[in-house]
């Protein structure tokens, strides 16, 4: 499943704008397979789905506080949440997951927001969220979700494990 892919089932499922979510999701141009070498059915899955994200009530572009983070969205409930997100392509999944850490470690700044990582629902990549030690993620308040077609799901790895932050 393409970045985009993920991006587009994880505000249908989870921050959809018809329950009160304001989502902004930032495309770049590989994940609109511009630039690079691409799979064939890239251009075409990844146009669909950012038609999708728009037709939905997505804002396409980056936010105005948090830049250029994947998914931004805001509930006036349930607060904002700050997404990356990862998906198939050419760098091994491990590296990707480090880099998403990274740019979420940097949005770690005490603003009142929580962090969130969203990959997609495949063995191969929960395995890679399940390196991230408990401990890290209660001191991030950081939850990782598993993104399909039909639904999002929180990574089992429970916060309460480990050592107190």
């Amino acid at each position: 499943m393409y970045q985009l892919e993920v991006k587009r089932w994880l505000v249908t499922h989870r921050f959809h704008p018809r329950d009160g979510w304001q989502v902004h999701v930032d495309i770049d141009a590989m994940e609109r397979a511009k630039g690079g070498q691409h799979k064939s059915d890239k251009a075409e899955i990844a146009a669909e789905a950012e038609a999708e994200l728009r037709a939905i009530g997505a804002v396409i572009g980056a936010h105005p506080v948090y830049g250029r983070a994947d998914v931004v969205a805001t509930h006036p409930a349930f607060g904002t949440f700050v997404i990356e997100v990862e998906g198939d392509s050419t760098r091994q999944k491990e590296q990707a997951v480090y880099s998403a850490l990274g740019q979420l470690v940097l949005q770690a700044d005490g603003k009142p927001h929580q962090l969130m990582l969203a990959i997609p629902d495949e063995p191969a990549w929960e395995g890679q969220i399940q390196k991230i030690p408990p401990y890290v993620r209660k001191l991030l308040q950081l939850s990782c979700v598993l993104v399909s077609e039909d639904a999002v799901r929180e990574d089992n790895l429970q916060l309460s494990q480990g050592p107190e932050a």
